[in-house]
């Protein structure tokens, strides 16, 4: 014999699926809107957006791995490249020294390079020394900039890169993320 569940039952369970649906629901769309605005954080689609940054120079000339990526779970705004100290970290794409400074409780030895031929700001950050460059130089794709260190706020030995879209670096820009371009430069090393 078949028994029919009260009608209370049926209406608390109907309830009970639609709360917990629109929760999962909204939640989703929650976590959807920070992954992609919070902090100014442009996700990348996993392909370059743009032809004229497809084709760079992989800005480490040393064998790396890769460390922490874009988020990474506490806003992290870059990639790690992990790598021997004192490597060479070269220009990824041809620009003008923008910044060179030294942060303690962050970056360390950096420096912010201003593409000219694309819409970024390439930030170089940790490097053992300050850089090799001055500010308001140009700089060739490939040039040095410096050398893989691990001052500031760093445990290893590594060149932590980042891309902002104009009006760029803390200027109003939004942090872009690197990985794919870096992938693609890495594969044409």
């Amino acid at each position: 014999m078949i028994q029919i569940k009260p009608m209370r039952t049926v209406v608390l369970w109907i309830l009970a699926a639609g709360l917990t649906f629109w929760g999962f629901f909204t939640l989703g769309c929650e976590v959807a809107k920070a992954a992609t605005s919070s902090g100014g954080l442009t996700m990348g689609s996993g392909t370059n957006s743009s032809t004229e940054d497809s084709e760079g120079v992989f800005p480490v000339k040393a064998r790396v791995s890769w460390g922490d990526g874009l988020g990474a779970g506490r806003g992290h705004q870059g990639q790690d490249l992990m790598a021997d100290c004192r490597r060479k970290i070269v220009a990824a794409k041809a620009g003008r020294v923008r910044v060179i400074d030294y942060q303690a409780s962050g970056a360390g030895n950096y420096v912010v390079v201003r593409g000219t031929d694309s819409k970024f700001d390439y930030v170089y950050m940790h490097m053992i020394k300050p850089p090799k460059v001055e500010t308001g130089q140009r700089v060739a794709a490939g040039q040095v900039l410096g050398y893989v260190g691990s001052t500031g706020r760093s445990s290893a030995c590594h060149l932590h890169f980042e891309m902002w879209t104009r009006p760029g670096w803390y200027q109003g820009g939004d942090v872009s993320d690197p990985t794919p371009y870096l992938k693609s430069w890495k594969r044409k090393s």
